[in-house]
């Protein structure tokens, strides 16, 4: 159990999270309120855009679940984080001054609005539709985790747990919405990198007797020699996470809003860049995968692999600082529920409410709207997640489910000037629809619904474009009148 200090410990993070989200919601007022909601005043700096966006992706997900891959597959288990790495460096290049311009050209805010101001209404809305269905389904796996680390640590009922992860998120963000989102985002990377580099992989190793004795450990047995091996995944593997997770930082809305909300190009470009390296390769990556090895070395007889850095903080730290471990890892889970949140309730807010339902609304209804869409969207999440119960398979079908059917068209509305609407539309239509059908069916064998993507979206989106005419509302120069 733990002690009173880490309580203590616990008690005071969450009240800090609610603490910043009362901040902003009081300095924030008037016609610009509604910007600072869903755009955070467009005037974030390099501090707060690169932990915001290293935050967003290092969830609860990525925390709780490499430890259970670092469990079962060793070191190679962090190659998981280095493809997202690899996506975060791509987007700094070829997708963040692209999309900076144009967002403070027209004031546009989300994935919704940049399609349609290339393509035409109906693409824009399903564009939107798609990317907020995915990352709401992202939430659910966020609460999860956070659920599942409050139970083993505080000894509560699962249902329990994710009622308070979940209703901590939900104050700040309707609060302050993505401007608390970021704000909180700085606080909590730095709690879980402190937490995490700082503290649990020194005292792990310290546990285990360094790394040669972790070395010696493993390779005097053939169930675990492959441990420290970087190649041990294998090559079909280390594809599928590819196929997978790549394409999600070009389509992510999470990654949309850093953009918008950064306070130039310069700034945006610097953060995902420092994001991909070196903070989730290597610090990330490696480090928390270090913890589900030791859980291996220590407790090898574990059910569970999603409970091994949960158990190792009970089991190795002591008093006060287990608190505040446990606290960066819900600072994981936190910063990722919120930022996943957030999209979805920017994409009804502006793409639905404010295009489709009621295009004259004033700024203070579309606050009232954001923060009833908060509240809704995020309890539905997490009722939703009680029907998927491994964590790292709900975050891999939301990442499937978006990055399939969007990925090509959001590559040719970049850099594609002979891409049409319907070709953009069809792409997200077949594509998504595709491998929702593959996953359904099981995908049979072995072959992984995030491949449909690759081999039905792209196809689709060059054919289509090729045999259809551009239409009348499409802006083929979108970016040549913001280079």
């Amino acid at each position: 159990m733990l002690s009173t200090l880490d309580l203590i410990a616990i008690v005071a993070y969450f009240l800090i999270l609610l603490g910043i989200g009362v901040r902003v919601m009081r300095s924030a007022s008037g016609e610009r309120e509604i910007e600072s909601f869903l755009a955070a005043d467009r005037d974030m700096g390099l501090a707060q855009t690169t932990a915001s966006t290293a935050a967003t992706d290092l969830g609860g997900g990525f925390s709780i679940a490499m430890g259970g891959l670092g469990f079962t597959l060793g070191i190679s288990g962090s190659w998981l984080v280095a493809i997202s790495g690899l996506s975060v460096v791509m987007v700094s290049f070829l997708m963040v001054p692209r999309v900076k311009r144009w967002s403070d050209r027209v004031s546009g805010l989300t994935t919704g609005d940049l399609f349609e101001t290339r393509f035409d209404a109906r693409t824009g809305t399903l564009a939107a539709v798609v990317i907020g269905l995915a990352w709401f389904a992202f939430v659910g796996g966020q609460v999860i985790a956070g659920g599942k680390l409050l139970q083993v640590t505080m000894a509560l009922d699962l249902s329990l747990a994710i009622a308070v992860s979940g209703g901590v998120i939900l104050a700040y963000t309707a609060m302050g919405g993505l401007k608390a989102v970021i704000y909180t985002d700085v606080f909590q990377m730095v709690v879980l990198m402190i937490g995490i580099l700082g503290l649990m992989v020194p005292i792990g190793l310290y546990q285990v007797g360094g790394w040669s004795a972790m070395a010696a450990h493993f390779e005097a047995s053939d169930a675990t020699r492959s441990m420290l091996d970087w190649d041990a995944i294998g090559a079909k593997q280390l594809l599928g996470w590819f196929f997978s997770i790549f394409p999600v930082w070009f389509i992510s809305i999470a990654a949309m809003q850093r953009i918008v909300a950064a306070r130039d190009e310069k700034t945006a470009r610097t953060a995902f860049l420092l994001t991909g390296v070196p903070i989730e390769w290597p610090l990330f990556a490696v480090g928390s995968t270090m913890v589900g090895m030791f859980a291996r070395m220590l407790m090898p007889e574990l059910a569970d692999p999603e409970l091994a850095t949960p158990l190792m903080i009970m089991e190795l730290l002591p008093a006060g600082i287990a608190g505040f471990v446990i606290a960066a890892y819900m600072a994981a889970v936190m910063s990722s529920a919120d930022s996943c949140l957030i999209g979805p309730v920017a994409i009804f807010t502006n793409d639905i409410y404010r295009k489709r339902i009621n295009p004259a609304a004033t700024s203070r209804q579309q606050m009232k709207i954001a923060r009833v869409a908060t509240l809704v969207l995020g309890v539905l999440a997490i009722a939703i997640a009680y029907l998927v119960p491994r964590v790292l398979d709900l975050i891999l079908y939301a990442y499937t489910f978006g990055a399939a059917g969007l990925f090509f068209p959001m590559l040719g509305l970049l850099f594609w000037r002979g891409t049409t609407a319907s070709g953009a539309f069809w792409s997200i239509v077949l594509g998504g629809s595709s491998a929702i059908a593959w996953s359904l069916a099981g995908e049979p064998g072995g072959f992984s619904a995030s491949y449909l993507g690759w081999f039905v979206g792209l196809p689709a989106l060059v054919i289509i474009s090729w045999l259809t005419p551009h239409s009348a509302d499409e802006d083929r120069d979108l970016f040549a009148t913001v280079e």
